[in-house]
Order: C-alpha cells, then sequence, then structure tokens
C-alpha cells in the first residue's frame, strides 16, 4: 500500500473509531473503508466466584476475572488478513499480546498463517476458554504445553478445508519447548523446531467453525459427528537439571458427537486420549528453571483420557435453555514420573458436575460447577464456581 492510500484510511479510522461508542453491542462491530479493506472489533470477557477447599484445609474464597479479551481483525484484501488479540491477567494486572499474526487466504483449501497463534493440536485447546461446554479448562487430560497465554506459540502453519468441505488439515512449525541451556539458541525457544498436525473430519454437518478453531458444543444449531487427530514432535523438548536431552512426543485423538433433539435441545458427547513420550526421560530442567529459560512448563510422560456428557432441554426457561453436564479427566503418569520428586507428578482425577444456563450460545452463557480434584496420596480439592461469559 502506497502513501497516498495510507493516509485517507487513517483519517477514515480515526473517525470511525471515535464513534464506535454509537455502535450497538454485538458480536464484534465491523468498519469498511472499500476495496475491501475493513477492520473488525470484539471484546470477550469470562468472570467467576469461587470457593474452594478440601479436607483439612481452609475454605478459600474469591471473585475473578479469568478472561478479558480485546479481539481485533483487519483485513487488507480478500487474500491478505491480520489478527491481533490481548489478554488481561488479573494476577499481574497486566495486559499481554495473546495473537498476533499475518494470514494469506487465497483459497479455502489453502491458507498460510504466521507469527503467534494457536498450533494445530487437541479439540480443548483449539476450543479455548470461551468455546469449551464445561467452565473450566481440561488441564488435567490436555497435556500439551502452553509457551504462552492459552497455548498460544510462534510459529507459521498452512491449513485448508477439503474432501467436500469435511476435512480440515493444520501442519505447523513453532518455537516449542525450551531444552537446556546446553542445547539451547537463546532465551525463549530451542534450537529445534516443535512441528504440530491436526487432521479434523465431519461426518455429519460441515463448515461448523471458522478456520481450525472449534467448538465442543453448538447448543442444539448443528448435528454434529466429528473425530480429530493431533500430535507434536520436538528433537530434544525435555531436558534434566543435568543437561541432558530427550525428544517430546505427543498425540491425541478426539470424538465429539451433538445431535439435535425435541426441536430444540440437544444431547452431546465428548471424548479423547492422549499419550505423551518423553523417552523415559525425567523433565526435571523444566521444573526448576526460570520461566523465561522454560517458557512450556515440564512436562510428565504418560496417558490421560477425558469423556464429558450434557443434555440442552429445549424448553426456555426466562431468558435461556438448561444445559446441564458432567467431565471426569483422568492423568495417568509412566513409571518415570510416578512420584514426588523434582519433575514427577502423580495420578490425577477431576470430576466437573453443574449446569449452563445459555442465553445466547457462546456469546452469553451462566455456568454452576461443582468440581473434585483428586491427587494420589494428597487430600481431594472441591471447588464451587458460578462464572458467566460475555462476548461483544
Amino acid at each position: 500500500m502506497n502513501r497516498k492510500r495510507i493516509s485517507p484510511l487513517l483519517t477514515k479510522t480515526a473517525v470511525t473509531m471515535a464513534c464506535l461508542g454509537a455502535l450497538s453491542a454485538h458480536a464484534g462491530a465491523t468498519i469498511n473503508f472499500g476495496d475491501d479493506q475493513s477492520a473488525s472489533f470484539g471484546l470477550g470477557l469470562r468472570t467467576s466466584y469461587d470457593s474452594n477447599g478440601g479436607d483439612g484445609q481452609a475454605t478459600g474464597q474469591s471473585f475473578n476475572v479469568d478472561n478479558l479479551r480485546l479481539y481485533t481483525n483487519f483485513s487488507l484484501s480478500k487474500t491478505i488478513k491480520a489478527t491481533f488479540n490481548t489478554e488481561y491477567n488479573s494476577a499481574t494486572n497486566a495486559v499481554s499480546v495473546l495473537d498476533a499474526y499475518a494470514q494469506i487466504e487465497p483459497m479455502q483449501e489453502f491458507n498460510f498463517w504466521v507469527g503467534r497463534l494457536l498450533p494445530p493440536s487437541d479439540r480443548a485447546n483449539m476450543d479455548g476458554p470461551f468455546y469449551i461446554n464445561v467452565w473450566s479448562y481440561p488441564g488435567i487430560a490436555s497435556v500439551y504445553p502452553e509457551q504462552y497465554l492459552d497455548g498460544r506459540d510462534q510459529g507459521a502453519t498452512v491449513w485448508g478445508v477439503v474432501a467436500n468441505q469435511r476435512l480440515t488439515y493444520a501442519v505447523g512449525g513453532f518455537q516449542g519447548r525450551e531444552s537446556s541451556a546446553v542445547n539451547n539458541s537463546g532465551r525463549g525457544g530451542s534450537k529445534n523446531l516443535m512441528y504440530t498436525a491436526r487432521l479434523n473430519y465431519n461426518f455429519w454437518d460441515t463448515m461448523l467453525d471458522p478456520a481450525y478453531y472449534a467448538s465442543s458444543t453448538y447448543y442444539g444449531t448443528k448435528d454434529v459427528l466429528a473425530l480429530g487427530l493431533a500430535g507434536m514432535n520436538q528433537k530434544n523438548g525435555v531436558s534434566t537439571a543435568t543437561g541432558v536431552n530427550a525428544d517430546y512426543k505427543a498425540w491425541n485423538v478426539d470424538f465429539l458427537m451433538e445431535k439435535k433433539v425435541l426441536d430444540g435441545g440437544a444431547f452431546t458427547v465428548e471424548g479423547a486420549y492422549y499419550k505423551v513420550d518423553t523417552q523415559n526421560t525425567l523433565d526435571s530442567y523444566c521444573s526448576v528453571a526460570a520461566t523465561t529459560d522454560c517458557w512450556g512448563g515440564a512436562v510428565a510422560q504418560g496417558t490421560s483420557h477425558l469423556g464429558t456428557v450434557e443434555f440442552l432441554f429445549p424448553q426456555k426457561v426466562g431468558w435461556g435453555k438448561i444445559q446441564p453436564f458432567y467431565r471426569y479427566q483422568d492423568f495417568k503418569p509412566d513409571a518415570v514420573d510416578n512420584g514426588i520428586g523434582l519433575g514427577q507428578t502423580v495420578r490425577t482425577q477431576k470430576n466437573d458436575v453443574g449446569l449452563n444456563y445459555v442465553i445466547k450460545g457462546h456469546d452469553a452463557r451462566v455456568s454452576v460447577v461443582y468440581e473434585e480434584t483428586n491427587k494420589a496420596g494428597l487430600p481431594s480439592i472441591n471447588s464451587f464456581i458460578i462464572g458467566m461469559q460475555l462476548q461483544f
């Protein structure tokens, strides 16, 4: 774009931004500049009350801002676009970059994204906190490491939708996990890239979500039967405290079925299985390293799974519909990671039971949930949460 085109565009942007307060609230406001140029803005908020405790533990209570996000998308043409999203961290009272990536999208079958974004991974990670079917993220079972906020990493991915719009593929290379200081190329990433991939096939309805993102419930608007397969691999992605390195490998298969019933209701079943392989190496370096040297955090070798069942009642009660749910998670470490020493973990199980009050899909929902987390040899931890999420 040359200077003569930039100046009028910036002028229009400044004028229009001043008028944004007059726009009606909805799921994103779009400003069109002509010639396929536009900018859109949105806001996402998750806030909750949490009461938690356990055997022999004092009960704690808190009000939380779980997520606060500003969404922005920009289009230079039909093919060239960019996304910039932020996340507020209530613990540090700071705003950080969540997503920042350029998009080259010439056709449905082939797209290229590069920057900071979600790597191809399991359905739960591709849902994110706003599109899962239970309030809390399933972090017991979903074992893929996070580099930044909510599973983001810096890298590039190629993705597309093929086979009569039924198969979504995504393949990428990312900064990945940190290895020990002996082998790294500077703070913030191993010298070996992490390669990731995901395939998802929709047997029933198609084109359910934008891009390769996902949801774990569609609130009775779709008939869904989907099967996904994802994996990650990084050479020397695991390190001991003494500088011994091993490869990191992980894969999972996930399944989602949601069937419309009773003229407005829906029955949903979701499941996933995960396997992590660290070549029988205890990932102890990441347990003691500064966070800037090991952004992915320690991982444990083992298997995990989750299962969720829920039912959306068709009748409205006041503003919305009621959707009770139950979710079970279980992570079982292999022998190399099964203990309480440095970098080790224990078998962990978690039950979530509650209900969603669905006012406007993922854009307006209230959740009430009781959580019970059990770690082998330790007292159980119980939580009662009331949460609300809104997206504009």
